[in-house]
């Protein structure tokens, strides 16, 4: 049954797109539409059109200069009601049998959001310790083993749709270079999904290092780009009281940190960070 709408942002990747695009092949029976929006410097449509491929595409291009999520919310536009959505990044490989059991774990019916495993060496025998309350409580302790999360890889997941419309249906084209896969995570969980981390399904990320919204990131002082978005998801989900304690403690970590070792710079990306965003508005 053809019931999974697929979206793919890319930018300046066409080997990469290529070799994901043949890939899904095997995944073709269950494929309603798959958009594909591009960023590239050069002209790559007539190149994916010379593909071998079994499913219907549309090929959708984009400015540049703007965000990874925009183009997710480009390809939205040809959303027609499939039961599911599943948004990937360009630099994925799937084997065959990874759809074979996205199949079958989403068949109960019970999951809402699944997360496939990303395969990484050591991820069997790996524990992660983390440095704040939300990674621990949002990540795995150990990639092996399955679980609910918080936290939802925008560039790997599936979402049924009657949860994804709860959840705003759009993503927020404020976040840039961080902060998008928090946010969308927890407007998940607001909406009432269960959201599955499932790593027995594992998807290859070769994480290349050209092309992809690492280019974007290069225009960015990303220190500061990622303390502004840090506060604007707390201002986003949680109260007033929440965002100020955690400004002045960032503040007063800072300011330790200029009295052990006469650094100011963490102080000011703080400070900046933070009055930028009050200026922002939500933009789901």
């Amino acid at each position: 049954m053809k019931n999974f709408f697929l979206v793919i942002p890319t930018r300046d990747r066409l080997e990469c797109l290529s070799d994901l695009l043949l890939d899904l092949n095997a995944f073709e029976k269950n494929i309603s539409q798959v958009i594909i929006v591009d960023q590239s410097q050069l002209d790559i449509q007539a190149d994916i059109e010379k593909l071998p491929l079994n499913y219907n595409f549309t090929f959708v291009k984009n400015g540049r200069e703007n965000s990874v999520n925009h183009s997710r919310n480009q390809a939205l536009k040809y959303y027609k009601e499939e039961e599911w959505l599943f948004f990937l990044d360009d630099d994925l490989r799937i084997p065959n049998i990874a759809f074979e059991q996205i199949i079958e774990v989403l068949k109960p019916n019970i999951i809402d959001v699944l997360i496939p495993g990303i395969q990484f060496e050591g991820m069997e025998t790996a524990e992660f310790k983390y440095q704040t309350i939300l990674d621990t409580i949002a990540k795995p302790g150990n990639f092996s083993k399955s679980r609910f999360r918080l936290q939802v890889c925008s560039g790997l997941n599936i979402v049924k749709k009657d949860v994804f419309k709860e959840a705003g249906f759009l993503f927020d084209e404020n976040f840039t270079i961080w902060g998008d896969d928090w946010d969308y995570g927890m407007r998940l969980l607001q909406a009432g999904a269960n959201i599955y981390f499932q790593p027995k399904i594992l998807v290859e990320h070769l994480q290349v290092s050209i092309g992809g919204q690492r280019d974007k990131a290069k225009t960015l002082n990303l220190e500061l780009e990622k303390e502004k978005l840090y506060f604007y998801f707390l201002k986003k989900h949680f109260s007033k009281t929440v965002v100020k304690q955690q400004y002045y403690i960032k503040i007063f970590q800072s300011i330790k940190m200029f009295f052990s070792d006469g650094r100011i710079s963490n102080l000011l990306i703080s400070y900046k960070g933070y009055k930028r965003m009050l200026k922002m508005k939500s933009n789901d």
